[in-house]
């Protein structure tokens, strides 16, 4: 063997060595910098996912208590098609009065001309509905076909359901039906 190789060969790992004292981990310091970096990233995107699933569920509950709202006053106006008239709200269902839609019992108060159906079990709730009439309008020459003049009544519907995860919606629907002069 060459002693000049193998002096080469002492040296090189000698040299080899040195470099890797003088580290001193710093390939470990960067490492866990990094990795404490990602561990940050990765929990602030499972907050934000938590946040909009929160946010997604409380959307979902809205909107059905809308669509619970929005049905009980379909079913009332679908019941009660051609029953507006003026003051009809005080009437039995016999005499022409409304008719309650689904099972909801009903009543009338002729202190506040309030007609309220009782909250009836609808999808993932309850929704009640309350009927009044806001005005009975002056009488107008419309043409000769019906007699030449009428009159329009207007109703405020008005429907809350209450969900049964939570939360309230209020939908305010407006009826105008007409009926001839002189009903008012």
């Amino acid at each position: 063997m060459n002693p000049i190789t193998a002096n080469t060969r002492q040296s090189r790992r000698w040299c080899e060595r040195q470099r890797i004292a003088r580290q001193n981990g710093a390939v470990l310091i960067v490492g866990l910098v990094m990795l404490a970096v990602m561990t940050m990233l990765v929990v602030s995107m499972i907050k934000t996912s938590v946040v909009e699933l929160k946010i997604g569920g409380a959307n979902q509950i809205a909107q059905q208590n809308l669509t619970n709202a929005e049905l009980m006053i379909n079913n009332f106006i679908d019941v009660n098609n051609g029953r507006f008239a003026s003051n009809y709200l005080p009437l039995t269902s016999a005499a022409g009065g409304p008719v309650a839609p689904a099972s909801g019992s009903s009543s009338y108060s002729a202190t506040t001309t309030i007609y309220t159906v009782a909250p009836v079990s609808v999808h993932s709730g309850n929704a009640g509905l309350q009927v009044r009439q806001i005005q009975c309008s002056d009488a107008k020459t419309t043409g000769t076909q019906l007699g030449g003049t009428v009159q329009h009544v207007f109703f405020d519907v008005r429907s809350t359901a209450t969900g049964t995860l939570g939360g309230s919606t209020t939908v305010h629907q407006g009826v105008r039906t007409i009926v001839p002069a002189g009903s008012c």
